[in-house]
């Protein structure tokens, strides 16, 4: 291929730059096709009430940063293959097309697809794609192997036409390359951009994270707009950090507001220590306990077990991955990070490993799961946090032909495995499970779900079967010597659609989750409407044992109503955080610094009515954004191994 010098100016400049472009708009007008499914896919998680999005001036803000965030991502991309060209054309060396082409197809392709799965995966973890993706993959490919075959054809044939439809589209382009049109106003403008962004980085650079549209967006269309491949990449790219350095205040104010080292006032100083069962049940909202709720589950076991438990009808979770909420229940502390903690290089952060606490009042402690071993990182998660036994489903007798879920082994087996397993175990112990049956896609026993109502979702009737799992295995252990002498909690892992996966999503109900006490050597029955969390799990656990050292947690102690702060803390985004007490929920955005909704969830439990205007909320206001601010700036420092008081 003969080098020619061809002008950057005039008709024949468009003539050689116009492939180029033509192949950047090709891919822009298919990233756009994918944000309009996106959006109307998933308009009720992300716009309810006051919230939605129905002004002109809106509108054209999430296109102009749609486009925009779509153009980034491509040239990020494509960039390398065009320097690659003109390099290969200035050296008079032919560029093979085995070689390059191929490789930019295949990242195409994949920035393509992921946001092609975003569509559907977002519902599950309320955000684009992040580094937190490459420890949750295998579930998502083993879920959809339990689809129907003409579903894995769709999903196979999608694939198929994407990928040929983007080898089509470098296939033009580079054929135009090969005839002479060699881009070289192209080149010579992104050279340009290139040298700016280097030269003036402390402004111009900004744009190249995929928050920076909040300069104008709230948090929930920030979704809409940005591209799945760009958060993938950024957050990769900074090794999944994504921990936040704020300074809102000063340390010593920032610690009289949110202590996270702590004495725990103990629950019982018998001589005889008291085991402790927690279940931690997968993907179990509060609507089901909600007798309020069109989703009231009817669930004999646990009817009959609210009727002698302590229940806390006004918990939340911290966020809505299982790999977050482990963390959050068993370490009392939250993920800022954005892959799981126990994953991250923060894992030598001060903290109180509960397994190791434990065991310094000689308690012998072991988890139990029906899914493969270390799925979703657990058996590292175990072992980090210094639990004795690992138990997944290749321990339990026969396992390869017991009826199975998705996920593994159904709840009624393992926890057969868990009983027998408890009464070999020596007294005192801390015993762990963590059911899956109730997991998506909710494939329980076709023998039990047959017999249920039609009416029920296919959420509700999984909850049925665990409530019956659980029925079986209390049945069987009333009357083991063990069973007197322990304390059982139940918590979920995390909130999730009662009805299915498409649903309108709440900032308050959204986050609510049962948590149940219940010890069979008082039987009394007590409601505990104060806000309580999942951080508070762990101290509990601790205080019941008679743990009499410090620990450092960001919950209190639930047996200690004293010890209530009566705010719990969640994480909707990656740049929101969120604070709610007894009245109000607020969210808090760390790209602007600035509250965004400040709701009354008791007069207005449909979240209508943004207060963030309201002069009469203006003192709850500051004093709630004052605590979330604090709550950050504590973890920040935390997670930097700083300030641990």
């Amino acid at each position: 291929m003969k080098f020619k010098f061809l002008p950057l100016s005039g008709k024949t400049a468009w003539q050689n730059n116009k492939p180029f472009i033509w192949f950047v708009l090709r891919l822009l007008f298919i990233f756009s096709v994918l944000k309009i499914i996106f959006y109307n896919y998933n308009f009720d998680l992300l716009f309810t009430g006051t919230e939605t999005s129905n002004t002109a001036a809106d509108k054209f803000k999430l296109i102009k940063w749609s486009l925009a965030n779509d153009m980034l991502t491509i040239l990020l991309i494509n960039t390398a293959l065009l320097f690659l060209l003109q390099l290969g054309n200035l050296l008079k060396v032919k560029i093979s097309t085995r070689l390059i082409l191929p490789f930019f197809v295949l990242l195409n392709s994949f920035a393509v697809l992921l946001n092609l799965s975003d569509i559907f995966y977002f519902p599950f973890h309320f955000q684009r794609a992040s580094a937190d993706l490459l420890y949750v993959l295998e579930h998502p490919l083993k879920l959809l192997l339990h689809y129907n075959i003409f579903i894995i054809i769709a999903f196979i044939t999608a694939i198929v036409f994407i990928l040929f439809l983007i080898w089509q589209i470098h296939k033009i382009f580079y054929r135009s390359f090969l005839n002479g049109a060699h881009c070289l106003l192209v080149t010579a403008i992104l050279i340009m951009c290139i040298l700016m962004a280097v030269l003036f980085k402390n402004n111009s650079t900004k744009i190249l994270v995929p928050t920076y549209p909040m300069v104008e967006l709230k948090s929930n269309q920030l979704q809409v707009v940005q591209n799945s491949f760009h958060t993938f990449l950024f957050s990769v790219f900074r090794n999944g950090e994504g921990v936040p350095s704020k300074n809102y205040m000063s340390d010593n104010e920032c610690d009289s507001l949110f202590p996270i080292r702590k004495k725990l006032n103990l629950s019982y100083t018998d001589s005889v220590k008291k085991n402790v069962v927690l279940f931690i049940m997968e993907s179990v909202p509060y609507d089901f306990f909600d007798t309020a709720s069109p989703y009231k589950v009817t669930m004999p076991f646990f009817d009959s077990l609210l009727e002698k438990s302590t229940f806390y009808n006004n918990a939340f979770c911290y966020a809505h991955e299982s790999n977050k909420g482990i963390t959050a229940i068993l370490a009392g502390i939250p993920t800022i990070s954005d892959i799981p903690v126990y994953h991250s290089q923060f894992v030598n952060m001060p903290m109180t490993r509960i397994g190791s606490a434990l065991k310094i009042n000689n308690y012998h402690s072991f988890f139990c799961i029906g899914d493969d071993y270390d799925n979703f990182g657990f058996a590292k998660c175990m072992n980090w946090l210094g639990i004795e036994k690992y138990y997944s489903k290749e321990d339990i007798p026969n396992y390869k032909n017991l009826p199975a879920h998705s996920m593994g082994i159904q709840d009624e087996y393992v926890l057969h495995f868990l009983h027998q397993k408890i009464k070999q175990q020596q007294q005192p112990f801390f015993a762990i499970h963590y059911n899956i049956s109730t997991h998506y896609p909710y494939d329980i026993p076709r023998s039990f779900s047959e017999r249920l109502s039609g009416d029920y979702t296919a959420p509700m009737k999984s909850m049925m079967y665990y409530d019956y799992s659980l029925q079986q295995f209390f049945a069987a252990a009333k009357n083991d010597p063990w069973f007197k002498n322990t304390i059982f909690i139940f918590c979920s892992d995390h909130w999730m659609f009662p009805k299915g996966i498409k649903e309108v999503y709440n900032s308050y109900s959204g986050y609510r989750i049962p948590i149940i006490i219940y010890n069979p050597s008082v039987n009394q029955k007590k409601i505990v409407s104060n806000p309580v969390s999942q951080f508070d799990i762990m101290g509990t656990i601790l205080a019941i044992t008679g743990y009499k050292d410090s620990i450092i947690s960001y919950g209190d102690n639930l047996s200690d109503s004293m010890s209530f702060k009566n705010l719990v803390f969640s994480k909707p985004a990656s740049s929101l955080y969120q604070v709610t007490d007894s009245i109000y929920v607020l969210g808090f955005n760390i790209t602007t610094d600035k509250p965004e909704y400040l709701y009354n969830y008791k007069k207005d439990n449909q979240l209508h009515e943004n207060l963030l205007q309201n002069k009469n909320a203006a003192a709850i206001l500051k004093s709630l954004s004052t605590q979330v601010k604090a709550f950050i700036q504590k973890a920040g420092l935390h997670y930097k191994g700083k300030v641990v008081k």
